[in-house]
């Protein structure tokens, strides 16, 4: 389809893809898919077996029918990719940024340099620079080449032609500030926490522009595991609990440790210290969360940027960009879009009775649709089966309150952190999507125990879709596909008024 783009979320559970076309703001669905990630081919944002897992997204597009070959895929957040906003000392001209920041990625990666493709665009907020500021904002983007090279590998297998890969905070920014939403003051400030199933992306949007990112390793499986364990179930079982009776039970919360604003005593155990940056990748101003993004292979790089077939080799990175022989060369570093880290999502959904319906076969003549097999779609939360015993349900409750419980401390202390960052600067609402974000009573919960206002965002409201067979429910799918409707939405906005680009 010309002029059309994919979008491509792979998940730890589950892989979304969105297709869609458009221009000048304007954004239409064309297409939409949703399949279980193969055992063992991607775990913890790692790609386990390239060819394997391009192989079935090949099949799932073809299942679905969707012919779009032009893909803008996601990194999934890992110790492999770094995405941070930046503060360095205020320079003159481009030439001065790019050696500032060839010290500053140093300083910002849990890795070797040497071998990593880094982009960065400096952030250019509505009110503009004070003359008499020592520092500028930079987003920045890092990802070791060996990670880069993998993902493209997958493209190729499943027999797409990469255009960029982006991040996932700044493709939930895309799909839930740019796209439709109406104008707000300047000034106004969402955090956004897409909540899939290995983590959680935080990334907090000032004037839809990226101000703060940071990734927690908690989300939906930390929940199915906690409700085995109690329950002594196996996780499937865990894993239909959780779907069908898991909810925010308020009368069952304890009074102590909830409502106080504050860090948690110590570091809690196995979250990412936000203090130190990650990863992203742009170059020159950066307007708006739909510029372009970090790593991005449409060609405007000045370095040739060349794909070959996976069985030929990538194409060997630029020296400027630090890669080693046989990457894969990263574009000029044009920016855009929202705001990431290090994370990967996922999620489920399920058949025809249910909101999520995607057991229809497609006929002949018809326009290709949203059509996984029934059993890999994830049904939402709190639907089907018999009204379960109470008892169960606090049993349910009981198992996963303390991840609930860690979940809402992280975002007050990514607030608190914030705020200490922007002069005690105001968070005016909270959005979620991602699976674990349609866990009913959460939103609530979150705004009860933050004062701020909390709701949980479809993004597909705000597009036009164009899929003959919708035998599924928009409100209740829409949350899944945020991210993936970021990516393909990527090149279909307008672009930033300005755009710089490294030499």
């Amino acid at each position: 389809m010309a002029g059309a783009y994919l979008g491509l979320d792979i998940g730890s559970k589950y892989i979304k893809v969105v297709e869609a076309r458009g221009g000048g703001g304007r954004v239409e669905v064309t297409g939409m898919a949703i399949a279980p990630t193969p055992p063992d081919t991607f775990d913890g944002g790692v790609i386990l077996d390239a060819q394997r897992l391009g192989q079935a997204i090949r099949q799932m597009l073809r299942d679905a029918g969707i012919g779009t070959k032009q893909v803008i895929s996601a990194a999934a957040s890992n110790t492999s990719v770094v995405v941070r906003v930046v503060e360095v000392p205020a320079v003159s001209d481009d030439k001065e940024l790019a050696t500032q920041m060839q010290w500053e990625i140093e300083r910002q990666i849990p890795f070797a340099a040497a071998q990593t493709i880094m982009d960065y665009a400096r952030i250019e907020r509505p009110e503009g620079v004070d003359p008499s500021q020592q520092n500028i904002e930079v987003l920045l983007a890092v990802a070791q080449q060996d990670f880069i090279d993998q993902h493209v590998e997958v493209l190729f297998a499943a027999g797409l032609n990469p255009k960029a890969i982006d991040v996932v905070p700044l493709a939930m920014g895309r799909a839930l500030l740019d796209i439709g939403e109406p104008a707000q003051s300047a000034g106004h400030t969402a955090l956004i926490a897409n909540i899939g199933a290995g983590t959680t992306d935080i990334g907090v949007f000032r004037d839809n522009l990226p101000a703060f990112l940071r990734t927690l390793p908690v989300g939906g499986d930390n929940f199915t595991r906690a409700i085995a364990e109690a329950l002594q179930v196996d996780m499937d079982t865990a894993e239909r609990y959780k779907r069908d009776l898991a909810e925010v039970m308020f009368e069952q919360l304890p009074q102590t440790g909830f409502g106080v604003s504050g860090a948690l005593p110590g570091e809690s155990g196995g979250f990412i210290d936000f203090t130190e940056p990650p990863p992203m990748s742009a170059s020159g101003p950066i307007s708006s969360p739909s510029g372009r993004m970090p790593f991005d292979f449409s060609g405007a790089a000045t370095e040739s940027t060349e794909f070959s077939s996976p069985s030929g080799g990538l194409a060997p990175s630029s020296e400027e960009l630090g890669g080693g022989s046989g990457g894969l060369a990263p574009s000029s570093g044009e920016l855009g879009g929202a705001s990431g880290g290090l994370a990967n999502p996922s999620q489920e959904l399920n058949p025809p009775s249910t909101p999520f319906d995607f057991s229809a076969q497609q006929t002949e003549g018809e326009a290709p649709g949203f059509v996984p097999p029934a059993s890999d779609v994830p049904p939402a939360f709190g639907e089907a089966t018999p009204q379960p015993q109470d008892a169960l349900k606090i049993q349910i409750f009981n198992a996963i309150a303390p991840h609930v419980t860690d979940l809402v401390q992280e975002l007050r202390r990514s607030l608190d952190f914030y705020r200490s960052r922007s002069g005690d600067a105001p968070v005016h609402e909270i959005l979620l999507c991602g699976g674990m974000a349609r866990l009913p009573k959460l939103a609530e919960f979150i705004e009860h125990e933050l004062g701020i206002s909390t709701r949980v965002v479809n993004p597909l409201r705000h597009v036009q879709i164009s899929i003959k067979k919708q035998n599924y429910d928009m409100d209740e799918v829409g949350p899944l596909f945020a991210v993936s409707l970021g990516l393909a939405a990527y090149d279909l906005l307008p672009e930033p008024a300005k755009r710089g680009k490294k030499k």
